[in-house]
């Protein structure tokens, strides 16, 4: 199928917020929405597959909260959970590109442009890269 809305979901706040703003969008489309959850653990020595294995696990339960988040929104948009055994920014424009995406939705925490290129941000890595329209979703301040 064609024309979905993609989002990235890693149990942040960030992800959670743009978690609404995605269901909202893929509600007015009509479409379903993808979570994807990237995973790929750095193989810096130990076991490799048992990390994998921890990590997919946790993938598996937050795309299970996730998809239960959205029903609470909107229980009419279909959702489709994605693991995708990659790099989380890797992860969201393969899905984008596979499912032809109407757009990409990411939180964004704001920690900062210095932060994010040290720390190597999925949302600017997604923002700058990505050949469809991203909508980047901000963490409310806490007033």
């Amino acid at each position: 199928m064609a024309g979905e809305i993609i989002l990235g979901y890693d149990g942040l706040e960030g992800s959670k917020v743009a978690l609404a703003s995605a269901t909202g969008v893929a509600a007015a489309y009509g479409c379903p929405l993808i979570i994807v959850f990237g995973y790929e653990p750095n193989p810096l020595g130990g076991e490799v597959k048992d990390l994998r294995d921890a990590v997919r696990a946790v993938g598996d339960k937050l795309l299970a909260e996730a998809e239960e988040a959205v029903h609470a929104i909107n229980p009419n948009v279909t959702v489709i959970r994605e693991l995708v055994g990659d790099r989380p920014a890797e992860a969201l424009l393969r899905a984008g590109d596979e499912h032809d995406a109407l757009a990409i939705v990411i939180g964004s925490a704001d920690h900062g442009p210095l932060r994010g290129a040290l720390l190597g941000s999925v949302t600017y890595q997604v923002v700058h890269r990505s050949t469809r329209p991203v909508l980047v979703v901000p963490v409310p301040d806490k007033d």
